[in-house]
């Protein structure tokens, strides 16, 4: 009876943090480029700029904000999850009160740094840490349903957004998240602190994991080192293409003859179609080996990109947004459980964070790099087919210096 009793207790912990990380990762929708995309023309009416001009703004923007991750996961392993994270929800709210305030491109860069920086980096490196060190049974799995959970949630706010734009403006838009940034935010600031005061994803066991030949400075050995590069240089790949497709995505099926409306809508299949696979990938990552994961998420990644060219209907168009949101839950859901095997918990969130902040770059080069590429080719659809290289030459890095088995 004592056993089943705690077995209960252990599925009701183990629910409340994935619950709690899934959450944050939702809060982060207005610092992801789904979430600022709907923006994106309110903004250059506004501000009398060019899509080009804005773009080159994001991308300043974003890079900034790649020097975010590794001073902020470091403070995570320090103070814990639950105090950071007031950081992080009031420097996110206030980005989002200085971007409803912008009057000129200058205070929009400034305002998408801290977009950037604490709701694309802050909050899921937050969320991901947290369940990393809370749950080391089955972990992949757990971080499956925190993908799909927190992922789902993260298109509601492009469709919230666009139609705060329509009834109240887009400046008052950004008011109306900030707020629930706010309350949302320091309300599960609280409820993790007290979770961490239990010992839940405090990971004070960490130094018990240190292996024995391992690098005293970085906590790692350099099979883990490797493993860590090639892990990041998928979860970058994915970054890339996932980032350039969204932020441009009106503009790519628009040109494959769907309505902005329709185009905007795309996000609902890529929404569920991430779902289902974060958590079929996410119980997988836990049974099969970590050196065939990268290479079959670049391959699923590099099709979705190529299958852009079959798009001609809004059934077509939904099948594409499907692939896309296979092959981004893919990676979002097996990279912190394949670093998890190879990282200490006490510096999981200093070498989290720095996988994010490398990825961040690659986020921030994206639109500008598919904008450049589209001025070029003339066509949206030749730079998708052209970012499916990325991803594939990950995937043959992967096959030729396979991944260490822990």
């Amino acid at each position: 009876m004592a056993t089943t009793t705690d077995d209960n207790l252990l599925r009701r912990r183990r629910r409340h943090v994935i619950g709690s990380g899934a959450v944050l990762i939702a809060l982060s929708g207005p610092g992801q480029t789904a979430g600022f995309s709907v923006f994106v023309d309110p903004l250059t009416e506004a501000l009398d700029v060019s899509r080009n001009t804005l773009t080159f703004a994001y991308l300043v923007g974003t890079l900034a904000a790649s020097t975010t991750g590794g001073w902020l996961g470091r403070r995570l392993d320090r103070v814990g999850v639950g105090r950071g994270l007031r950081l992080v929800s009031t420097a996110l709210m206030a980005a989002l009160l200085l971007a409803s305030a912008s009057m000129n491109i200058v205070m929009l860069s400034v305002a998408i740094y801290g977009l950037r920086s604490f709701g694309q980096t802050g909050m899921p490196l937050s969320a991901s840490v947290f369940v990393a060190k809370a749950v080391r049974e089955r972990r992949g799995a757990a971080l499956g349903a925190l993908t799909a959970l927190g992922g789902s949630a993260i298109p509601a706010t492009p469709l919230l957004g666009d139609r705060l734009i329509d009834a109240l403006g887009w400046r008052a838009a950004w008011w109306v998240l900030a707020g629930i940034v706010a309350v949302v935010g320091l309300t599960m600031s609280r409820r993790i602190a007290r979770l961490e005061s239990d010992g839940i994803g405090a990971g004070t066991e960490a130094g018990a994991e240190h292996d024995a030949d391992g690098d005293e400075a970085s906590g790692l050995t350099r099979d883990a080192l490797w493993g860590w590069a090639v892990v990041t240089a998928g979860f970058v790949s994915a970054g890339f293409v996932a980032t350039g497709l969204g932020f441009h995505q009106i503009a790519i099926l628009g040109e494959r003859g769907l309505s902005s409306s329709a185009a905007a809508g795309n996000f609902v299949p890529q929404s569920l179609a991430s779902v289902v696979t974060a958590l079929v990938v996410g119980r997988l990552v836990d049974r099969v080996p970590a050196r065939v994961v990268v290479p079959f998420n670049m391959a699923v990644l590099a099709l979705a990109a190529v299958s852009i060219g079959w798009v001609s209907s809004p059934l077509s168009a939904a099948a594409y947004g499907v692939a896309v949101g296979m092959a981004a839950a893919a990676t979002a859901a097996s990279e912190g459980a394949l670093i998890a095997r190879w990282i200490p918990a006490g510096v999981l969130g200093t070498w989290r964070g720095r996988m994010t902040s490398v990825m961040v770059v690659s986020t921030a080069l994206a639109p500008y790099a598919f904008s450049l590429i589209a001025d070029a080719t003339g066509s949206f659809t030749t730079t998708v087919r052209l970012a499916a290289l990325v991803p594939a030459t990950v995937a043959v890095v992967a096959v030729a210096s396979p991944l260490p088995s822990r």
